[in-house]
C-alpha cells in the first residue's frame, strides 16, 4: 500500500519541512526533493516489513521514519483515524519524538514503539569484494534502457549524428519521453553504442582498481524494483568527477556481481539514503554541488530508482 492510499496527508509535501527541521541537519537537495523521495520509499518499506504499529485502541498508528534528531532521538510519523467516511482510513497528524509536546503523548501510549526497517541482511550487500572480479554487465541493454541517466554530452560525443537530447523543462514530459525512445533506437543502430560501451567499461575498470584502495567507494543502495540492496559504484566517464553510478548486485548462481542499472547522482543518493546517511565523498559532493548550480543537461523526472 502506498502512502496516499493509506492516509490523507494535508498540504503535502509541506509537512516534510517539519521533519527536516526536527531531524539532524542534512543535505536533502534543492527544495528538499530528496527528502520527499526518502519518505515515500521509507513508507513503502515499512508497509512491506509490517512495521506500522496500530495502537490497541485503534486511535493511532505510527512508524519510525528512520531519522534521528540532533540529540539522537527517534522520529516517528503519527496518524489518527480519518473522520471522513469517503476518504482514506487514516489522517496524518505529524512527526514527533517520544518526548515531544502534543504528539509525544500519543507515542508514550505505546508499550513498544516500532523499529526502523532493516535493509542489509548479507555481507555482500554492504561491501564489494574486489576479488570477485568485474561485474557481469550487458552494457548495450543497460545503456539503451537508461538513456535518460547518461549525461547527454556523452551521448552527443559518442554518436555519429551527434544526438543531443533536450532538457525536460524545455519540451515537457511527453515530448521528452518520445525523444528518449527515439534516442535509444538511434543508439542501437549507431557506432556510438560501441563507443559508449568502451567508455563505460574503462570507467568501471578504473573504479574497481580504486576499490582495492578504498572499499567505501561502493555504497549500499536500495533497489526498489528488486526489493533488495544493491551497491552503487561511481563511474567517472570521460571526466574527473563521477557523473553516473552503476548499481550491482551479487548473483549467487553466477558467483559474481551483475549490473542492474545506471543511476544519476541524485538517484544514487536517494537510494543510498534509505539505508544510511551517505558518507562517500563522491556521492556527497556530487549532490551538494548539483544543488548549488542550475541543472545542466537533460533531467529525468525526479524519483528514486525503480
Amino acid at each position: 500500500m502506498r502512502l496516499f492510499d493509506f492516509a490523507f496527508v494535508p498540504n503535502y509535501p509541506e509537512p516534510l519541512d517539519r521533519l527536516k527541521a526536527l531531524a539532524a541537519n542534512e543535505h536533502w537537495g534543492k527544495g528538499g526533493r530528496m527528502l520527499k523521495s526518502y519518505f515515500n520509499h521509507m513508507f513503502d518499506k515499512v508497509m512491506e516489513d509490517g512495521l506500522l504499529s496500530v495502537h490497541p485502541d485503534g486511535q493511532s498508528a505510527v512508524f519510525h521514519t528512520g531519522l534521528l534528531t540532533r540529540s539522537d532521538q527517534d522520529i516517528y510519523a503519527v496518524f489518527v483515524p480519518n473522520e471522513r467516511d469517503d476518504a482514506q482510513d487514516w489522517f496524518f497528524r505529524g512527526f514527533s519524538t517520544r518526548d515531544g509536546l502534543g504528539l509525544g503523548d500519543i507515542l508514550q501510549g505505546y508499550e513498544e514503539l516500532p523499529v526502523r526497517p532493516r535493509f542489509i541482511t548479507r555481507a555482500e550487500q554492504a561491501f564489494y569484494a574486489p576479488q570477485s572480479g568485474v561485474p557481469e554487465c550487458d552494457w548495450p541493454r543497460l545503456l539503451a534502457e537508461n538513456v535518460s541517466r547518461i549525461p547527454r554530452q556523452l551521448i552527443h560525443d559518442a554518436t555519429d549524428d551527434r544526438i543531443l537530447l533536450p532538457d525536460l523543462r524545455d519540451v515537457g514530459k511527453e515530448a521528452y519521453m518520445d525523444c528518449l525512445d527515439e534516442a535509444a533506437r538511434r543508439l542501437a543502430d549507431d557506432e556510438g553504442m560501441d563507443r559508449l560501451v568502451e567508455w563505460f567499461e574503462a570507467a568501471l575498470d578504473r573504479t574497481l582498481d580504486r576499490l582495492h584502495m578504498d572499499y567505501k567507494l561502493a555504497v549500499p543502495a536500495w533497489h526498489a524494483k528488486g526489493k533488495s540492496v544493491a551497491l552503487a559504484l561511481p563511474l567517472h566517464v570521460r571526466q574527473r568527477d563521477a557523473n553516473v553510478a552503476l548499481a550491482v548486485d551479487w548473483d549467487a548462481g553466477q558467483g559474481c556481481y551483475v549490473g542492474l542499472n545506471l543511476l544519476t547522482m541524485e538517484m544514487a543518493y536517494n537510494n543510498a539514503r534509505l539505508i544510511a546517511r551517505p558518507e562517500a565523498t563522491w556521492l556527497v559532493e556530487a549532490n551538494q554541488v548539483r544543488s548549488k548550480r542550475p541543472t545542466e543537461g537533460h533531467r529525468p523526472p525526479a524519483r528514486s530508482d525503480r
